[in-house]
């Protein structure tokens, strides 16, 4: 492995302490990791972002979807060619990163901000579905219940791999058939005509949208954050991600066709549940209240997936030593990594009771496209330092595709509001702080360890 040098320096010894790790068990097949990544994609976003993005960008709206998805498509290649040569740890970019950079700056980066949006996509979830059951009961306390969620949650990690698996399952399963229900079932007030003008604001607004709806297509990220945890991870990986980018595509295509022309603008353009009130037009109340219960469901299944990866994240950060090492245990009966998942439960839960929703939104989708852009110039590095690496699934037209990707991601962040970009900056000097204080802290401890007695 080639020694790099200045800010890129990579330092020894690494891979030699991981090997001394309690391995985490193989429990994920290519049903549950695709289940995991569909569930986690879909969330609790879609059930409120259609009314909203509509209202930007009329019923083109739908092309906004599509051009989602390809942006996503040149991303997952990326992370499906990394996933398959390089699944033998857990934290998907952190460990495309640490492979590239070593224990530097770029590596610290990819994981900061993928563990924060994450956490914070967990977070949102949690507080989603605390505000979906207090729709029903008014009585609820939303941040309570979002707290409890959370802890829940924690408990059924803790278990391992194969517990959150099954319960993924069948929280997704539950979830695609809700979606099904309402696109089939807005056939039957189905007009063409509601899709004109396609372009009502103009092209612009479509395009813009892009950086509102994109982050709904992470579900690939998460299926990369647990490769140690799947089962032949260098077949299982790339198809995984392909299947979940097309279920996806067709679910979210769908809805947005669903609500386009299943009903009139007024029913949803400025409704907090536009899918809800969506249904409840061309199904009857019935059909508002299980879409209802699948935005609940929705919101499980982005909690459940989302600590699962920030957890892993988080583990991947201490196995690296660029967070501290008490973070890399992993517990001798479950196989989980347990002071990783307690470490992203708190901060998660202290996102909640920010009690901000915008702030937890805009660090959702700055922490997963800094990160998709490391993944990219990570695995542009590999090719060159490691020509030679296995790759059962290589990207199409190198180097044309990763750069496209970039260029890609680097026009979201250009599309976020004056604020996101605030916030941004503001979650890089706090990661670059702590990066300064861990780095500092395992020298003066190799200086201590090394110091003659």
């Amino acid at each position: 492995m080639p020694e790099h040098h200045g800010f890129f320096k990579r330092k020894k010894g690494t891979e030699d302490n991981a090997d001394r790790e309690i391995p985490l068990t193989r429990a994920l097949g290519l049903v549950q990791t695709v289940f995991l990544g569909v569930g986690t994609a879909i969330g609790g976003v879609l059930f409120a972002i259609v009314g909203r993005a509509v209202d930007a960008a009329g019923p083109s709206i739908v092309i906004t979807f599509l051009i989602g998805a390809v942006f996503a498509l040149f991303m997952g290649v990326c992370y499906a060619e990394l996933g398959a040569s390089v699944p033998a740890s857990s934290g998907g970019a952190v460990s495309f990163a640490r492979r590239a950079f070593g224990e530097s700056s770029p590596t610290f980066i990819a994981g900061w901000f993928d563990w924060i949006g994450s956490l914070t996509d967990c977070a949102i979830g949690s507080l989603v579905f605390a505000f979906s059951v207090q729709y029903f009961f008014s009585w609820v306390e939303p941040f309570t219940l979002a707290t409890l969620t959370i802890v829940f949650f924690a408990l059924v990690n803790f278990r391992g791999a194969k517990a959150m698996g099954t319960v993924q399952f069948v929280v997704t399963a539950v979830l695609v058939m809700t979606l099904l229900l309402f696109i089939t079932g807005s056939l039957a007030t189905f007009q063409s005509s509601r899709f004109e003008p396609m372009f009502p604001n103009g092209f612009l607004p479509t395009l813009f949208m892009v950086s509102y709806i994109f982050p709904t297509y992470a579900g690939y990220e998460t299926i990369t954050q647990l490769s140690e945890e799947v089962k032949t991870a260098g077949k299982t990986i790339p198809r995984a991600l392909f299947l979940t980018l097309i279920l996806i595509t067709l679910l979210f295509v769908g809805s947005a066709l669903a609500v386009v022309g299943g009903a009139p603008r007024e029913v949803y353009i400025n409704s907090n549940t536009p899918l809800q009130d969506t249904a409840a037009y061309f199904l009857g109340p019935a059909g508002g209240i299980i879409v209802s219960i699948g935005s609940i469901v929705a919101t499980l299944s982005t909690i459940n997936g989302s600590m699962a990866g920030g957890t892993r994240i988080a583990f991947a950060l201490g196995r690296s030593k660029l967070l501290p090492s008490v973070f890399d245990k992993v517990h001798p009966k479950y196989r989980s990594p347990y002071t990783a998942l307690a470490l992203t439960t708190l901060i998660a839960l202290f996102f909640i009771w920010t009690r901000s929703v915008d702030f937890i939104v805009y660090a959702i989708t700055l922490g997963y496209t800094v990160t998709a852009i490391i993944v990219a110039f990570s695995l542009m590095r590999l090719r060159k330092t490691e020509p030679h690496l296995y790759r059962p699934f290589k990207v199409p037209l190198y180097p044309v595709t990763p750069l496209l990707a970039i260029g890609f991601l680097v026009f979201l962040l250009l599309t976020l509001s004056p604020e996101s970009m605030v916030l941004g900056l503001a979650v890089g000097l706090v990661g670059l702080g702590l990066f300064i204080f861990s780095k500092r802290r395992n020298r003066k401890n190799d200086a201590t360890e090394h110091a003659p007695t």
